[in-house]
């Protein structure tokens, strides 16, 4: 009993210092957004809950599988007592080659394990709720809601390139794909998303914010170095990059939201001439 009541104490140890390295947040746009929330008392209590409940799950989640193989074989544990850990593990999985050649279903089986999808993900899922159970819904809300779904992923549009390290990016500078096509694979699987996610609000407004955040975003990803392990907030780089996202998307977004398509022609001239600029770059690299 001792030897469980001191592994236990071991996780609770891990789950605190994973909690600790969540610091990513720091280099997200949301979170500049939800500082200037925190201004409206009516409005912080929901996005503050949101983003703790986000940061605090994949820290609990399976900590056991963080303490090395090797030094819980030395635990002197019952049979009852390591099934009773079993909730606290998880399986390790392993890409299989074949999967490679599936890039855009890579592409979104990554994304998904970001914190960014899944908060975009919530408020996506609350603002459709809100049009279609509320009783009385106000219009205006659907692009707002649509441009803060795009925001939650702008700066996965922002560092393209976060989630594959350096590996990935040594992998994608010797493939022999050009490079607003290497782009243009990543950009497009999250401009699907951002569609798919708001397809009861305003995807036309969210297709507009997306290919405006994509647009400023292709510099910081074709320059930026810097990595975002699973389950963690996308980093980036607020100002200038993410300021600028912000500004471009809420602009084009809630034009093209209220009729102005022409807002969608530019978003999409910008992202066209930023694709063929960076991609060309990168190719240089």
């Amino acid at each position: 009993m001792d030897a469980l009541i001191a592994l236990l104490r071991a996780i609770a140890v891990t789950a605190y210092r994973e909690i600790r390295t969540l610091n990513s947040i720091q280099g997200n746009n949301f979170f500049w957004f939800a500082l200037l929330l925190s201004m409206q008392p009516e409005s912080m209590g929901f996005i503050w809950t949101l983003i703790g409940s986000l940061m605090v799950v994949p820290a609990l989640a399976a900590p056991l599988a963080r303490i090395p193989e090797i030094r819980l074989s030395l635990w002197p544990l019952t049979q009852v007592q390591a099934r009773f850990l079993r909730v606290f593990a998880r399986p390790e999985s392993h890409a299989s080659p074949w999967l490679w050649r599936l890039l855009p279903t890579l592409e979104l089986r990554q994304m998904m394990r970001t914190l960014d999808f899944w908060l975009a993900a919530l408020i996506a899922g609350s603002g459709t709720a809100y049009r279609y159970l509320y009783t009385k819904p106000q219009p205006e809300a659907y692009p707002v809601l649509s441009m803060m779904v795009v925001l939650c992923l702008s700066t996965m549009a922002q560092n393209l390139f976060a989630l594959d390290g350096l590996p990935g990016r040594l992998r994608w500078r010797i493939s022999p794909s050009r490079g607003y096509r290497i782009l243009a694979r990543k950009g497009l699987v999250l401009v699907g998303m951002t569609v798919l996610l708001t397809i009861g609000l305003s995807p036309v407004g969210a297709l507009a914010g997306m290919l405006a955040a994509l647009a400023v975003g292709h510099h910081f990803s074709v320059f930026s170095q810097i990595d975002s392990p699973p389950w963690r907030f996308t980093m980036g780089e607020f100002f200038p990059y993410g300021f600028l996202q912000v500004i471009g998307l809420f602009s084009c977004g809630i034009a093209t939201a209220n009729g102005e398509l022409v807002y969608l022609g530019v978003a999409g001239a910008a992202y066209g001439i930023s694709l063929l600029l960076y991609g060309w770059i990168l190719e240089k690299q």
